[in-house]
């Protein structure tokens, strides 16, 4: 699937992009949206029909992919790219591990992951608490980046 949905779906981005001033708010926030998921889902999908056993590398390159789309969202100040990118970063580093531990029997890091994230938690909400202003203000920030 990838091979055949992310050209189409980079072909209708930079479309949009180019042509931005044709289209509405409205219109180009969900050619934006639905590309950056039809990229997405065709990664995961592909992931999902082959199996990371036979192919280890899929969740890889869903990862590149998320990594490229939260660096543009944030280079290019576009809530969308940097939302889309985060929570399948996410699901790539999930599926690697439940693979790593069905597969190859280290149910360790499902403990090691757990504490990892517990800890940037808890880390989060110091920064919060520590600096509570200035994270408002990034917020806030992103609240006026494009949709």
């Amino acid at each position: 699937p990838q091979l055949w949905l992310i050209p189409v779906a980079l072909s209708v981005l930079v479309a949009a992009h180019l042509n931005r001033e044709q289209f509405s708010e409205e219109q180009i926030t969900g050619v934006r949206y639905f590309s950056l998921l039809m990229i997405y889902a065709s990664s995961t999908a592909d992931i999902f029909v082959n199996g990371v056993a036979e192919s280890p590398w899929l969740p890889l390159i869903l990862a590149a992919l998320s990594l490229v789309g939260v660096f543009a969202g944030i280079s290019l100040r576009i809530r969308g790219l940097l939302l889309l990118g985060s929570v399948f970063l996410l699901l790539a580093i999930v599926t690697m591990i439940y693979y790593a531990s069905v597969n190859l029997g280290w149910t360790w890091l499902w403990y090691v992951a757990g504490i990892v994230t517990g800890a940037t938690i808890i880390f989060m909400f110091a920064v919060f608490e520590k600096k509570r202003g200035e994270v408002l203000r990034v917020v806030e920030g992103l609240k006026e980046w494009e949709s």
